[in-house]
């Protein structure tokens, strides 16, 4: 079973403040909000990694698109939704 580690930072004292202040408005506590925070930057940051790794093997596959096809879609969807 993983256990809780503590972390020993600094933050500024107005982000402290704001933290503070959230944690009031949705009943509960600067830790668990931290807590929250962290998960979700951690896995935002796995996904850009592993974006960036498929990326790397496509190029190295050579499965590629075009730089005028991409502008060619991208144009599209702009007016398809205008």
């Amino acid at each position: 079973m993983a256990q809780d580690v503590n972390l020993d930072t600094q933050i500024p004292a107005k982000l402290d403040e704001k933290l503070s202040r959230l944690a009031t408005a949705r009943g509960t506590n600067k830790s668990r909000l931290i807590c929250e925070a962290l998960a979700e930057f951690v896995l935002s940051e796995e996904a850009f990694a592993a974006a960036g790794a498929e990326g790397r093997a496509e190029v190295d596959t050579g499965d590629l698109i075009d730089h005028e096809e991409v502008m060619r879609e991208i144009r599209q969807l702009l007016a398809a939704h205008r």
